[in-house]
């Protein structure tokens, strides 16, 4: 990196995320991919995205009282999933100095990836409460009412989906000699994730299994 990149880098940040950066390698390295150097955002990124869920998860906390574990887990999802995590990389103008620093990729599909370690540089050239207050400066103008409306079922497809796994496959089965009339299932195979319950009512089964799965890959993740 010349020091023209670097300067570039370093103004770019600043405009992003209001933020003064002090050692620019961690965000050069955050714009870095793999294919181009083994300093890359890949370490930054699991650091971020920890940081990320914390803030998150601190910031719905405490904004929202009456809310149970899963109303705030599914405004989560909602806020940090990767198709929204690409969409406030974008609103950064971020892209083209990502592809200066790696001309040899054509087409970006890890944008979010790329803004997880960026959150991750900030962090280790500050401390937590100026990625904290990084953080929310990007993500309380997005929080709505309709954050809290998609249901288990919705949830755990987009996750599957920004994950790039197949889709969970739902089965009912007819119980005999039971007060339940049905078995129902939710399995996603190439996970070895497989949960069932005994129920009267088919869809608010799903509905509960679906959110069971999404609780455990959340803690996994």
């Amino acid at each position: 990196m010349n020091s023209t990149d670097g300067n570039n880098i370093i103004k770019l940040i600043s405009k992003a995320f209001s933020y003064k950066v002090c050692n620019v390698h961690y965000f050069s390295s955050a714009l870095t991919h793999k294919s181009i150097s083994k300093d890359n955002y890949e370490r930054l990124e699991i650091l971020g995205d920890a940081v990320l869920q914390l803030v998150i998860t601190e910031l719905l906390f405490t904004k929202y009282p009456d809310h149970n574990e899963g109303q705030i887990t599914v405004i989560r999802q909602n806020l940090v999933n990767s198709k929204n995590l690409e969409k406030i990389f974008l609103s950064l103008k971020l892209e083209k100095i990502f592809k200066e620093i790696n001309p040899s990729l054509s087409k970006s599909n890890i944008y979010s990836d790329i803004f997880e370690a960026l959150i991750g540089a900030i962090y280790l050239d500050s401390n937590y409460e100026t990625v904290k207050d990084a953080i929310c400066n990007l993500f309380i103008p997005l929080l709505s009412d309709n954050l809290s409306q998609k249901d288990s079922k919705t949830l755990l497809q987009e996750y599957m989906h920004s994950n790039q796994n197949p889709l969970p496959s739902y089965s009912t089965s007819h119980i005999k000699h039971s007060k339940y009339k049905y078995l129902v299932t939710c399995e996603i195979s190439n996970l070895n994730i497989k949960e069932s319950l005994q129920t009267n009512k088919v869809k608010p089964a799903e509905q509960k299994l679906a959110h069971a799965i999404l609780k455990k890959l959340y803690e996994k993740s």
